[in-house]
């Protein structure tokens, strides 16, 4: 029997934070899947569908879906206290967390704050700009102007296609088809405030060397440039972590490349320790 359900989890300032649920009967280890900026959790549609031995649990960060909208300017941290709240909410000690983007990036706050929480960490493309120079902020600061111009003027799909266009073309509303479409027109006011905190997230080289959790750091072999560096400036922050490149992929491996991705995560999970 499967078990695919939205759910909510109440947090401490009176919000709600949604997630996905997905298990199969006999179905035992949890799995929080962490997704980027924008995309929901359509980001670990691979992963939830081909991998029922997994206890999914995929939450909505604030803005996104039927999460609780931003009130006020998100903060990494906070989101990481927010994922305690959905662990909370189904009564799970420990879990796999994964993420991508911005989901790497509160996972890996995640693991610092609460690493009892924590069996391990994927963190596929995490970002801290603060790692090296103001150059990498920089560019997400003006992504985020970008997207916030075009917001302002009302033009949604033009902010929208900011983000898909060079991932998806031309036809990218075409591929998006019109339910994902209607609920990206929708996350894409949260996406501007979310690259800011990415920006402001600075946790220092110090804590993230005496990271406790096993992690596993991944990036896209066709990835851009900036996030190359972002991911392997965590990644030599971490010396006990692992390293991967995922072929055929861009900056949302799990999805550009599952087969592999998913070989990665059974591979990591094989070798945690008992």
């Amino acid at each position: 029997m499967t078990i695919n359900e939205l759910r909510y989890a109440a947090t401490t300032d009176g919000g709600q934070i949604a997630y996905e649920f997905r298990a199969e009967t006999g179905s035992e280890l949890p799995v929080l899947a962490l997704h980027g900026v924008l995309v929901g959790s359509s980001n670990w549609v691979h992963q939830m569908l081909r991998m029922p031995e997994y206890r999914w649990v995929a939450p909505l960060f604030r803005g996104h879906g039927k999460s609780s909208d931003l009130s006020s300017p998100p903060d990494i941290e906070e989101a990481a206290l927010d994922m305690i709240a959905v662990l909370d909410a189904e009564e799970i000690d420990q879990a796999l967390v994964i993420g991508n983007s911005l989901g790497a990036t509160v996972a890996l706050a995640l693991g610092l704050m609460r690493p009892e929480r924590c069996l391990g960490l994927i963190l596929a493309e995490p970002s801290i700009p603060s790692l090296v120079g103001e150059d990498a902020g920089q560019r997400l600061i003006d992504e985020a102007t970008r997207t916030r111009e075009l917001l302002a003027e009302d033009d949604v799909d033009g902010a929208l296609g900011e983000f898909v266009y060079p991932r998806l073309g031309e036809d990218w509303k075409k591929k998006l088809g019109r339910r994902r479409l209607e609920e990206w027109r929708h996350n894409i006011h949260a996406a501007p405030a979310w690259l800011d905190a990415v920006v402001a997230f600075d946790p220092g080289p110090g804590p993230m060397a005496g990271l406790q959790p096993p992690a596993l750091i991944v990036r896209g072999e066709n990835t851009r440039t900036l996030y190359r560096v972002l991911t392997d400036a965590v990644a030599e922050c971490i010396p006990h972590a692992q390293r991967d490149v995922v072929p055929d992929a861009g900056h949302g491996a799990p999805v550009d490349n599952p087969g592999y991705f998913n070989d990665l995560l059974n591979r990591f999970v094989s070798e945690l320790p008992s």
